[in-house]
């Protein structure tokens, strides 16, 4: 009669049961992995250009010229992987990457001028 009177054992869900087998010591050091992943992912990415500061935005706004002068002088040749080249098309500077991977270069000058001002083209 005991038996009849006794509630079914409920199943454990997958995370219940993961929970319950990895221990408390087990959860803080999961809770402490994902922590570090979190910031490792979010401070992650080396500077392009080591200690190169852009000039501020409205030197060159209103003076696409200079932007891609900026761009020729100063950028291209701390970015020796990437063969570039910067021309003033209507209202924005046109970055053409001739060699390298596009992307890393995209990102690279990204990094540091407005992406409303510049039109990136493959070479």
């Amino acid at each position: 009669m005991n038996e009849e009177n006794r509630p079914a054992e409920e199943k454990l869900t997958a995370g219940q049961s993961f929970v319950k087998s990895i221990r408390p010591a087990g959860c803080a050091l999961f809770l402490i992995v994902a922590v570090l992943v979190a910031a490792v992912c979010l401070t992650a990415g080396r500077d392009p250009i080591p200690g190169y500061t852009p000039p501020e935005r409205a030197s060159y706004e209103n003076n696409l010229p200079a932007l891609a002068a900026v761009l020729t002088e100063q950028v291209f040749p701390q970015l020796p992987e990437y063969d570039m080249t910067a021309a003033v098309t209507g209202d924005a500077v046109t970055v053409t990457v001739e060699e390298g991977n596009f992307a890393a270069a995209r990102a690279a000058i990204l990094r540091y001028f407005p992406e409303d001002l510049i039109i990136f083209e493959r070479g």
